[in-house]
């Protein structure tokens, strides 16, 4: 059972994946490399690292190679290139074959590279006279490294091992020293099996040194499998073993058949693989489903479900599905989208379309999918082109054209979204992107363009010549309003000012009155004080005169009345009441 995992998951719009064409019977072509291309990259770089240039977009330089994620091998590309670079993923036999192809393999001029580097590190390492056996030996070993590994491995009663299989997870480290004549040294982390003359077989663990004898030593092979890879252990009597790395296995021709290292496969976040595996004895076969993030290691046993899709062609300028044409054991959970043209659909008024379409889709029960389908894409192709149909042949052209709108929405899709529900799947969205016709027919709608158009731009033309004139009238009583509201302004301030001077005005002069009132009560009320003064001096002195027996009415009178009134009688009984009026000289009477 082949243990060679298919890199490539299944995603149909995975960004930048170049693949060679498909042919017509499934056979892949391998692309032309233009010569100027393959100048980029040297030979030696070219089958150190196995990567092959394909072509130049732009700056940027696509290189075919084994893993594209090879983050080192991007970075020493790009600094040797001074270019920026791109990998692409390419199986090993596809490489191979470029290589051979543009390059060529076991040339002259390869070995001696390689011998040439072979003395260099020799020189190096040992820094000793160079024996011819062992350089030979070693130059043996290390050009085996460099062999490619076939994809067809040697049959099982076979124990020899090629290069290709040494090279395959067998560890390359050379013996520093030689045999002795009598005594035959196991260096430190080596092993040997030792074959007495009997038959038996013994395993000599180093460092150890043990007697010649008749004894026949035979290295032993070491196989490593490091973190990422396992060994696949086949043994004489038909058992297997998976050892996930880091492992390690020496080569015991008693017991084992073949030891082989494979890659795991690196199942990333969003991704899944369907594993299948038989019971050990019986013929009962199990399902599995392992999501990632993982590395998966099969057990013995145990195979991958491969899948076998149609894939687009053609990208946004058209999507051609092409049958088989993705091939892939890891699904993409992620949601994905495809690009899908519904070629020589008609209307109800006999017009030939082309629909073009961009399907949303995601992937909800693994599952649902085995049992309901082993193409999902291709019955997508086919209920997405039958709602097509059936939505156009129900509308003629202009109908088809005002009604586009219905082609966004996921009720014009029912047979692609049951379909897409019964194989485990969900239609997230269906853009429409546009419709071809044909040649004639596009003419026609061209014209009627052009002519619509020019009706558009005579309208609007028209249109802006009206706006113009409205807003040139609109500008006139908006100034003029303007005008109204700057004259308005003007009067109701000039009111304003005089009406702030009259209230000024008054103010001043109701100060003013209030002024003069209060001066004229201070100077009453001061003659009032000064008259109050002289009455009292006056009672004053009158009443020093009265001391003094003056007669006072004589005295105020001083001869000075008109006319004398004199009363005599008892004291306390006379009332006499006078008004006060004046007679007719002015005078006052004088009572006494």
């Amino acid at each position: 059972m082949e243990y060679r995992y298919l890199r490539e998951r299944g995603a149909l719009n995975d960004a930048e994946v170049i693949s060679a064409p498909v042919g017509g019977n499934g056979t892949r072509h391998e692309p032309v490399i233009a010569p100027e291309v393959i100048a980029l990259v040297p030979g030696s770089v070219a089958r150190e690292h196995l990567a092959i240039p394909l072509e130049v977009r732009g700056e940027t330089v696509i290189i075919a190679t084994e893993d594209r994620h090879n983050i080192a091998l991007a970075d020493k590309l790009t600094f040797l290139l001074a270019k920026p670079i791109r990998l692409v993923p390419y199986s090993r036999d596809r490489l191979l074959a470029l290589l051979e192809r543009y390059y060529g393999l076991g040339g002259h001029e390869f070995t001696d590279s390689l011998l040439q580097e072979f003395v260099e590190d020799e020189a190096i390492v040992s820094k000793s006279r160079p024996r011819p056996e062992r350089a030979k030996a070693q130059f043996d070993g290390f050009l085996a490294r460099y062999q490619p590994v076939s994809s067809s491995r040697a049959p099982r009663s076979s124990p020899s091992h090629s290069p290709s299989q040494l090279s395959n997870g067998l560890d390359m480290t050379c013996s520093v020293g030689v045999p002795g004549v009598f005594t035959y040294v196991v260096e430190e982390g080596q092993r040997v099996l030792m074959r007495r003359p009997d038959g038996t077989m013994e395993i000599i663990v180093g460092p150890k040194r043990v007697w010649r004898g008749k004894n026949v030593f035979k290295p032993m092979l070491h196989y490593v499998a490091h973190p990422g890879d396992y060994l696949i252990v086949r043994f004489r009597d038909g058992r297997q073993e998976h050892l996930p790395g880091p492992s390690e296995v020496w080569f015991d021709p008693r017991i084992h058949q073949e030891i082989t290292r494979e890659e795991a496969l690196q199942v990333a976040a969003k991704e899944a693989v369907v594993v299948y595996s038989s019971k050990e004895g019986t013929s009962t076969v199990q399902r599995r489903i392992e999501n990632g993030p993982t590395l998966f290691t099969p057990r013995p046993g145990e195979w991958l479900h491969t899948f076998s899709w149609h894939s687009s062609e053609g990208g946004s300028q058209g999507a051609r599905k092409v049958p088989r044409g993705l091939v892939f054991q890891k699904l993409w959970l992620m949601p994905d989208q495809m690009y899908h043209d519904v070629t020589d659909v008609r209307t109800a008024d006999d017009a030939v379309l082309t629909i073009r379409l961009m399907i949303f889709f995601e992937l909800l029960d693994i599952t649902t999918m085995l049992e309901t389908t082993h193409d999902p894409i291709g019955d997508f192709v086919n209920a997405a082109t039958s709602d097509v149909v059936d939505f156009t042949g129900r509308h003629d052209f202009e109908s088809f054209k005002q009604n586009t709108d219905q082609l966004n929405e996921l009720s014009t899709y029912r047979q692609l979204t049951g379909r897409a529900t019964q194989c485990g799947y969900r239609i997230n969205k269906v853009v429409y992107r546009g419709y071809g016709a044909p040649e004639r027919l596009q003419l026609m709608h061209d014209q009627a363009i052009e002519a619509r158009t020019k009706l558009q731009l005579e309208r609007a033309t028209e249109q802006q010549a009206q706006d113009l004139e409205n807003f040139k009238l609109d500008s006139q009583m908006l100034r003029a309003g303007k005008r109204r509201h700057e004259q308005t302004s003007e009067v109701e301030h000039e009111l304003e000012l005089a009406r702030r001077k009259q209230n000024a005005s008054l103010s001043d002069r109701e100060a003013r009155l209030v002024f003069e009132r209060q001066q004229g009560e201070i100077d009453a009320e001061l003659r009032q004080r000064l008259h109050n003064q002289r009455d009292a001096q006056q009672r004053e002195h009158l009443a020093s005169l009265r001391d003094l027996g003056v007669d006072l009415t004589a005295f105020l009178t001083q001869s000075r009345a008109d006319r004398v009134i004199e009363l005599r009688g008892p004291k306390g009984t006379t009332h006499v009441h006078l008004d006060p009026s004046r007679d007719g000289n002015g005078a006052l009477d004088d009572i006494r």
